[in-house]
Parts: C-alpha cells; structure tokens; sequence
C-alpha cells in the first residue's frame, strides 16, 4: 500500500429489529441454479434506533433452494415509518443448516426517499431466524 494508509475494520452498530409476516411459498420449478420459490411478505413491523414502523404486504422474497438445502435469497419490500417515512428494503443473502446450527444472513440497502443521512449511503447486515409465519431480523449498519 502507498502513504502508509490502511482501512480501518468495520463495527457493526444495532440500529432494529425487523418482524416480516410471510405467506407459504409458492413453488416455482426447477430453474438453472436449483429449485426456485416466491414467498409473498404479508405485513411486520420495525422497532430501534432508526425509527418504529410497519412493513407493508405486497413485497416478496424469491429464493433458489440449491441441491444441499441451502438458500439464496433476495427480498424487496417497503417499510413506511410512523412520521410518514416510506423506506425501501432490497436483502440478498443465504440461509442454510448444519445440524442444529442455522445461519441466516444478508446484505441490506435501506434507502429512504428523502434526507437520512443515517440510511441513505450506509451498509446494513441482518442476521435473521424464521419463526413460523414470521421472519425476525436483526439490522446492524456497518459503520
């Protein structure tokens, strides 16, 4: 590296809480990479730092269930905040299981459509665990 510079490690700071209601999934076939599913977002709700609000329905998650279980997701919704704020959610990532150990995690723009600075321009991460009807995800802005 020149100039001595080096990048910093990034923290990770809470910022909520996600619960995203979800329908069954609707079984699309068989696609190039693995078996493909749409799972419509019915409703939720958001709690934390970045404010309280709800998820609105008609967003969906589409994965691709891959030979080993393991799946690829990539998500769109929007979330409006209680002052009005919609924000829209784009999460890619994967959820597989080894045993007893599940990992649940993704990538995660949140973009407002007007100022927020402490949205817009900023990586966020979720960790996550499916619960019956309802998906709980953890956000952390990656600071």
């Amino acid at each position: 590296m020149s100039g001595g510079v080096t990048p910093w490690a990034p923290t990770l700071l809470p910022v909520g809480r996600l619960t995203v209601e979800v329908s069954a999934p609707v079984e699309l076939g068989p696609g190039p990479e693995g078996r493909r599913r749409m799972i419509a977002i019915t409703g939720g709700t958001l709690v934390g730092a970045l404010g309280t609000g709800v998820v609105m329905p008609g967003g969906a998650d589409w994965q691709t269930v891959h030979d080993d279980g393991t799946l690829s997701i990539d998500a769109s919704y929007v979330v409006v905040l209680d002052d009005g704020t919609p924000i829209t959610v784009r999460s890619a990532g994967v959820r597989s299981q080894h045993d007893e150990d599940v990992y649940f995690r993704a990538g995660v723009t949140l973009t407002a459509h007007h100022d927020r600075p402490d949205l817009n321009g900023h990586l966020f991460v979720s960790s996550g665990v499916r619960q019956g009807d309802n998906v709980l995800l953890d956000l952390f802005r990656v600071t």
